[in-house]
């Protein structure tokens, strides 16, 4: 026989044997390696995104707008814009009130002065809307050290802080538990010549009765209508939660009925609020008066009343009732009805094991 072709002998090798054509092996003077990394290394800028384009500041636009790109992704070097910015291009009011507003949020009331107090003097004043955002920033931050703190910045710019600081910082100090802290801010108040308003003592009542001083509470309802801002449904609501915390259930339920003699129309919250204190205080009777009132009126129930009064009626043996406020609860859609089942079942657990 002839020789065998050259590409017949290698047709007859096995597959693992036969070496692999790729790029990279076509050209044996480039290493494979090296040839990977260099097309890694052309597309690399190609992909890319090309860094973005520094414009010369030289007009009050021209700031306003590095200002705004620069405060998105750091606060710090928006400041230095405008603090290295040339005397000749003043930084525009809206500006100011965005770093002022990035500061109160991300920094603090002192950072926030200080740049007040390098680009403006007494002869100078900031503008009145840009120390307006500061105080909103500020109130919406909701820290009560910071709130006291711009109540200086403010005075010293001439900007008397009015009944919407005043309330943001009685609740800042509500939210801490601290009704010292509330009083001290209605003092204060007063002391700066600003009159509370229903916002004030609504926060305050709340503070308190929340607090148990339920007494002291009680004391500012005369005090706000006889400064024309008489006690809502809100102010009445807290007072009777506080009420059925410190275990006075039944003196809530009396002061539904003053609520209602005065013209105040209770809502769903009053009514949960109440229902939760009596269950709690084990007036189950009168917690059932509740209850059908709410269901005469179309009420939703809410959970934690939901979940009070479902385990109260069950501990008392009282499952079919149980099982009525259960339908209720679905056909009102007061909430998901995977709570309304998860409530009942473990009520009824604890029922058995009580049982057995």
């Amino acid at each position: 026989m002839g020789k065998v072709p050259h590409a017949m002998r290698r047709a007859k090798l096995p597959l693992a044997v036969l070496p692999k054509t790729s790029p990279a092996s076509a050209s044996p003077s480039q290493p494979r390696n090296n040839n990977r990394a260099k097309v890694c290394k052309t597309l690399a800028p190609a992909d890319a995104p090309p860094p973005p384009e520094k414009r010369p500041i030289r007009t009050a636009s021209d700031l306003a707008a590095a200002i705004r790109v620069a405060a998105d992704a750091d606060v710090d070097a928006a400041v230095d814009l405008a603090r290295a910015a040339a005397p000749t291009i003043p930084l525009p009011p809206q500006s100011l009130a965005l770093l002022l507003r990035r500061l109160a949020l991300h920094r603090s009331v002192a950072a926030a002065r200080d740049l007040l107090t390098a680009l403006h003097s007494p002869s100078s004043p900031p503008p009145r809307p840009a120390l307006l955002a500061l105080a909103d920033a500020v109130c919406r931050r909701g820290e009560p050290r910071e709130i006291a703190q711009l109540l200086p910045v403010l005075a010293d710019h001439g900007v008397r802080a009015d009944a919407h600081v005043y309330n943001s910082l009685m609740k800042a100090h509500c939210a801490t538990s601290d009704p010292q802290g509330v009083l001290g801010v209605l003092r204060r108040m007063k002391d700066d010549g600003v009159e509370p308003d229903l916002v004030t003592y609504n926060t305050l009542v709340f503070a308190l009765a929340r607090a148990g001083m339920v007494a002291k509470a009680r004391t500012y309802l005369d005090a706000m209508a006889a400064a024309g801002h008489f006690p809502d449904v809100i102010t009445y609501t807290s007072l009777m939660n506080g009420m059925c915390v410190k275990g006075d259930a039944l003196g809530a339920l009396a002061l539904l009925e003053e609520m209602e003699a005065k013209g105040c129309e209770p809502n769903e919250r009053t009514y949960n609020t109440l229902l939760m204190g009596l269950c709690k205080n084990k007036k189950l009777d009168k917690a059932m008066d509740v209850y059908k009132t709410m269901v005469g009126s179309g009420m939703k129930l809410e959970a934690p009343a939901y979940a009070t009064f479902v385990r109260a009626l069950c501990r008392a043996g009282r499952v079919p009732h149980a099982y009525e406020v259960f339908d209720y609860g679905i056909e009102s859609k007061s909430f998901a009805q995977v709570t309304l089942y998860a409530e009942l079942e473990n009520s009824l657990k604890w029922l058995r094991r009580m049982r057995s």
